[in-house]
């Protein structure tokens, strides 16, 4: 099993690359690909980053906002800024 890197950044082109070893199948398919973490700083490692094409780095931001234990908020980070600002699918709309 290989890491997943991802990068968190506040927009203005400084980034902070990290990698870690996954703990989730999101995909469903029997393989880990993402890694759980606190990314919206309610205090729960309720979210997750996802390599939802296995290629090592993470695609979407996956969030429980409600803290209902389902994820139901997906990012992308489609400038690779580190800021995971553009929304893909959200259940709270």
């Amino acid at each position: 099993m290989t890491n997943i890197d991802y990068l968190f950044g506040a927009g203005d082109g400084g980034t902070q690359v990290w990698s870690t070893r996954p703990d989730l199948d999101l995909g469903a398919d029997g393989s880990l690909d993402a890694v759980r973490l606190d990314f919206d700083g309610d205090g729960r490692v309720d979210d997750a980053l996802w390599d939802w094409d296995h290629d090592g780095s993470a695609d979407i931001a996956a969030l429980d906002l409600d803290d209902d234990g389902v994820l139901d908020a997906f990012f992308a980070d489609t400038e690779a800024l580190g800021t995971w600002d553009q929304p893909i699918w959200s259940a709270m709309e």
